[in-house]
């Protein structure tokens, strides 16, 4: 037993991962008629990729009535492709879930994304909208040269960036590869609404919901904290903190419901929300909430508000230069009044692009 811990500790971890997912393969059975697939679906915890996962699916169910929609959860994508690869038909499309995971912050994620990039050789995948991250790092380049590569080897791939930096970026390293498609399209969960993403409707609101960062996207120091926490208590106001990270993984499509549909609700009965994050800041206009947003480390949330939610009504973003202004902008936003549930925050037609790729047959 030692001898074999000692072999195992010395493997590595690309051959470790494809020994794990020989021995655990599984098989599933398709039906016959035309599929959409939605690949890495979220079952874990973080309740903004859940969004993704559930508004992704309501998107390809309204675009294509005559496929059906399946859901391959990421925690199963290594055991189930070969299943799925042997039944897959022409026509029918793979899409790979939306987010904020294409790069090398998420090397994990990427690496499934890649892998059914190189499975489905045959069938349009289609990237739904995207976040790239990157930096100036030897191993940021890395991952970028990869993606080049794999996603170029594809002969029919279509890639959405959910906010233009990353679209530019995009753009750019796929300008030689006529067989990759870029184009910038709203995050997915904005072609949503609270209520179709299972929110209910409150008949009160009050207090404030603290929704901010503890992680490596954090981009506040504990001063600039404890100046937004200041004036949150001089309101007046409950504070209530909370995340949209609820932890778990592997978790069941009824528990992703459920923390999806709870923390709508939770968003819908606040009077204010204040975060970071962009699901945050996305789940709190859906719900009808007026929204303080701050930044993040990287560009999702400034750019994605630039791009999209400029002139939003119930929405005001503070970069961290301008974080003397919070009480202001407090007292703003406490004044308005409430959405409905049914509300998309952006226009439908700024998905036309995306409808496009999907009708193509």
């Amino acid at each position: 037993m030692k001898y074999l811990n000692v072999v195992s500790k010395r493997l590595p971890l690309t051959f470790k991962v494809k020994l794990t997912s020989l021995f655990k393969k599984k098989e599933i059975k398709l039906n016959s008629g035309k599929k959409a697939f939605v690949f890495l679906a979220a079952d874990y915890g973080n309740i903004g990729d859940i969004a993704i996962s559930f508004a992704q699916s309501q998107f390809l169910n309204n675009v294509l009535p005559n496929y059906e929609v399946v859901s391959i959860p990421i925690s199963q994508t290594r055991f189930l492709i070969d299943s799925i690869n042997k039944q897959i038909k022409a026509d029918d499309i793979v899409t790979i879930i939306g987010g904020g995971n294409m790069g090398g912050t998420y090397p994990d994620i990427e690496a499934l994304r890649q892998l059914v990039i190189k499975t489905f050789r045959t069938n349009r995948i289609i990237s739904f909208p995207q976040t790239l991250d990157w930096n100036q790092s030897a191993q940021s380049k890395r991952a970028l040269k990869k993606i080049i590569k794999v996603y170029s080897s594809h002969p029919d791939i279509h890639l959405f960036a959910r906010e233009s930096i990353s679209f530019a970026k995009l753009t750019k390293m796929f300008s030689g590869a006529n067989n990759v498609s870029v184009n910038l399209v709203p995050d997915i969960v904005m072609s949503a609404t609270a209520k179709l993403l299972g929110a209910t409707e409150c008949h009160k609101t009050s207090g404030i919901l603290r929704c901010l960062r503890d992680d490596k996207e954090a981009a506040l120091t504990s001063k600039q904290y404890s100046i937004v926490d200041k004036a949150l208590v001089k309101t007046g106001c409950n504070i209530e903190k909370t995340d949209t990270h609820a932890g778990g993984s592997q978790l069941s499509a009824a528990h992703c419901t459920q923390l999806l549909t709870d923390k709508l609700n939770q968003f819908r009965t606040a009077n204010l929300v204040v975060t970071d994050r962009l699901h945050g800041m996305i789940m709190s206009l859906l719900s009808g909430t007026p929204c303080l947003v701050l930044p993040n480390s990287n560009h999702k949330i400034r750019q994605t508000q630039a791009d999209w939610l400029q002139n939003h009504p119930r929405i005001i973003f503070l970069e961290i230069d301008e974080i003397d202004q919070i009480s202001k902008a407090i007292e703003s936003l406490l004044s308005l009044s409430h959405g409905t549930l049914n509300e998309s925050p952006v226009d439908s037609n700024k998905y036309n692009d995306l409808k496009k790729a999907l009708e193509y047959l």
